[in-house]
């Protein structure tokens, strides 16, 4: 079956605004008519079914108000978005509203907005279109569908549903979620009732059962809203599928942390000469194995914080430590991987105190990750800089690289979950390192920044808050 053309009208005396939609939408099934004169647009399109309408506000033949209201006469159902870039905008706004306008876009014209604002208003024109003008089709949707299908009224009283799985004995969609204790649900709906969005996505989790709903606003043929359309999947299945494969994951993790953490300690004597002594070749080898075995003891070890976080079992344990002696540890088990890049680690302490606040544990595994980051992504023979220094009741740790640096499309994402620079330079990683270096600095109140120059390197500064530093 062919898919359905989408037509859009444009009427505005720039033709640089045409010139941009059809740019955006040259590969998209849209037919797009434009006119510069509102007069002749009338007079041409009398006949023409449109699905949306993009309508220049100040134009000297006839303002876009006008030009609406006689358009609509010929072309109710057909939306409309105002656009201008002159005048009182919060009049023009009002006014735009006020006359059933599905949109208000002020010049200079974004992109990204204008094509999200055309395909979701097409799309909940369609939508009406089904809902209002084609109720036989979706008594079928209703009949066949495994969805919760809910029609409701302005005020949510429900019209008509498919009755699956959801339990809405009550006549009220609102007060069905209420009796649930769904509040926060509450709440995000009645914020998009008032918005000007045109559909809202969330899970509504009713007992039992794990739900995706998708709510979206239903309008008449004068543009006036008149209901909403709830459509709620059962996801129950997907979630537990879910969990169980996370669980997996960090079963394996957990099972594997244990014979790694042996290999570790098995390597290190061999190194250490504790079962006899051995070449030097033979020891740039064992060191190269030990760098991976903590290479791979990290990512374990990140694997089952990640999980922990997710669970909401993750909890740090802060006491005062020695934050020289907690670097000096954290130093000497990468110490390895520094060696065979042949790069120098320099420590500087801008501290009148060496006993912090923190949870040895979990900070060593922040100072590790941002280290071995530092070193992963740095030359052969390239300097490492720790700093450490108290500012204002804060301990702030700084580690500065002389690397590869991060580009700038990257930065604001390089704390996200599984966001890795790894493959840019053909390297293993998870993207969980800074992920959860992140998180645990957080979970200690602090904050984690970068400071970066591409191809010249990068900064990461942490700052942990401390009470009462002079009494320690």
């Amino acid at each position: 079956m062919k898919k359905k053309q989408n037509k859009i009208l444009i009427v505005d005396d720039n033709s640089s605004i045409a010139v941009l939609v059809k740019q955006i939408f040259k590969d998209e099934n849209y037919k797009i008519d434009s006119y510069t004169n509102p007069v002749d647009a009338l007079i041409s399109t009398e006949q023409e079914k449109y699905d949306l309408l993009l309508l220049d506000i100040v134009m000297p033949e006839m303002d876009g108000f006008k030009f609406a209201k006689q358009f609509t006469v010929h072309h109710p159902e057909t939306p409309i978005i105002f656009i201008s870039g002159y005048g009182n905008k919060e009049k023009n706004q009002v006014k735009s509203y006020d006359m059933g306008s599905y949109g208000y876009i002020e010049k200079p014209i974004n992109i990204k907005t204008i094509k999200a604002k055309i395909k979701s208003i097409i799309k909940i024109k369609l939508l009406k279109d089904e809902l209002i003008s084609e109720k036989e089709k979706l008594d079928n949707i209703f009949k066949f569908s495994d969805d919760e299908i809910i029609l409701t009224d302005e005020n949510f009283n429900t019209v008509s549903r498919n009755n699956r799985f959801f339990p809405i004995d009550m006549k009220n969609f609102f007060d069905t979620l209420n009796y649930l204790g769904l509040k926060n649900e509450c709440s995000l709906i009645s914020n998009f009732k008032i918005s000007d969005d045109s559909h809202i996505l969330l899970n509504i989790n009713i007992p039992g059962r794990y739900t995706n709903a998708n709510i979206s606003k239903i309008y008449d043929t004068e543009g006036d809203r008149i209901g909403f359309l709830i459509i709620i999947r059962d996801v129950t299945e997907t979630v537990k599928i879910e969990r169980q494969k996370k669980q997996f994951i960090a079963t394996l993790t957990h099972d594997l942390k244990t014979p790694v953490r042996a290999e570790e300690r098995a390597l290190q004597m061999l190194i250490n000469g504790d079962f006899g002594e051995i070449k030097k070749e033979q020891k740039e080898i064992l060191k190269e194995l030990l760098a991976s075995s903590k290479f791979m003891g990290r990512m374990t070890d990140n694997l089952l914080t990640k999980y922990k976080i997710e669970n909401e079992s993750f909890k740090i344990r802060k006491e005062y430590n020695s934050l020289k002696k907690t670097i000096e540890k954290c130093v000497d088990s990468i110490k390895y991987i520094l060696e065979s890049k042949r790069q120098v680690l320099i420590v500087n302490y801008k501290t009148e105190h060496e006993y912090f606040f923190y949870d040895d544990i979990e900070f060593s595994r922040v100072l590790i990750n941002l280290i071995s980051n530092a070193s992963e992504y740095s030359q052969i023979k390239k300097r490492i800089t720790l700093t450490v220094s108290e500012k204002d009741n804060q301990v702030s740790i700084a580690i500065k690289d002389n690397g590869f640096g991060i580009p700038d499309d990257e930065i604001e994402y390089i704390f996200d979950e599984f966001h890795s620079s790894a493959k840019r330079f053909k390297k293993v990683g998870s993207g969980l390192g800074l992920f959860i270096t992140k998180k645990i600095i957080e979970a200690h109140n602090g904050s984690i920044s970068v400071k970066s120059t591409y191809g010249k390197g990068s900064e990461f500064t942490v700052l942990i808050p401390q009470e009462n530093l002079s009494e320690v």
